[in-house]
């Protein structure tokens, strides 16, 4: 089989989360962060026929580059990598050795819910990497009357902050500071729709892959008086 450019992308992604990946039988991919504060599922367009690990997946990827088009066949212990007169043997790790996804799946109860274009994603996390902002904060603006997504230092009450405003919702009367780091916001450039549990959790589903991440419980607060 050859690997598609969607599949490849995912994988590339999933490396910066986690360099080892277990891929089972399917077409599914997914990975985990070490801290498990990042899980991410990605369905792809190849189907790979029987499960493997990869130890060092970004080694594993470097080693696709030596080739242009090439055709993997995956074996019991190996990958045979091949493309015309070269051929390349690529051994699988052990599972033991690689951070595994739990078989349960998340859940993620929608007590904030909002729409995040990648454009907007994209300037927030710019303004992060410029101003060294460590925080995503999801909150109300001061007047209570829309959400907004803000990038800043929770631990630093003189924080610039770069704010931009989300067409979302929350529950009637409730008031939050929802608070994520961008370190765990490893996704692949997409729009996503997004959310929040008061429970510490948020949930970012686009196109390409879905990520499960855990908010800051310490830092966040979620009080709705109806509830």
């Amino acid at each position: 089989m050859k690997l598609s450019s969607d599949t490849l992308a995912v994988l590339q992604n999933f490396a910066t989360i986690n360099n080892g990946i277990q891929v089972k039988a399917g077409d599914s991919l997914r990975t985990i962060s070490a801290n498990k504060t990042l899980l991410g599922l990605a369905h792809v367009p190849d189907t790979f026929e029987a499960p493997f690990c990869i130890y060092d997946l970004n080694q594993f990827l470097g080693t696709l580059s030596l080739f242009d088009s090439p055709e993997l066949e995956f074996g019991e212990n190996a990958v045979e990598i091949i493309e015309g007169a070269t051929h390349l043997k690529y051994v699988y790790a052990d599972p033991n050795t690689i951070v595994t996804v739990p078989e349960k799946r998340l859940e993620c109860d929608g007590d904030i819910e909002f729409d995040l274009p990648q454009k907007s994603l994209d300037r927030l996390q710019k303004a992060a990497n410029i101003l060294g902002l460590p925080n995503l904060v999801i909150t109300l603006d001061d007047a209570g009357e829309y959400l907004i997504a803000v990038a800043t230092d929770v631990k630093n009450s003189t924080s610039n902050n770069f704010k931009v405003k989300l067409n979302g919702h929350t529950s009637s009367g409730a008031t939050f500071k929802m608070v994520l780091k961008f370190d765990n916001l490893k996704l692949i450039p997409d729009d996503y729709h997004v959310r929040i549990s008061s429970k510490g959790i948020s949930h970012f589903d686009g196109k390409k892959a879905e990520y499960f991440v855990a908010v800051e419980q310490n830092e966040s607060e979620y009080d709705n008086p109806d509830s």
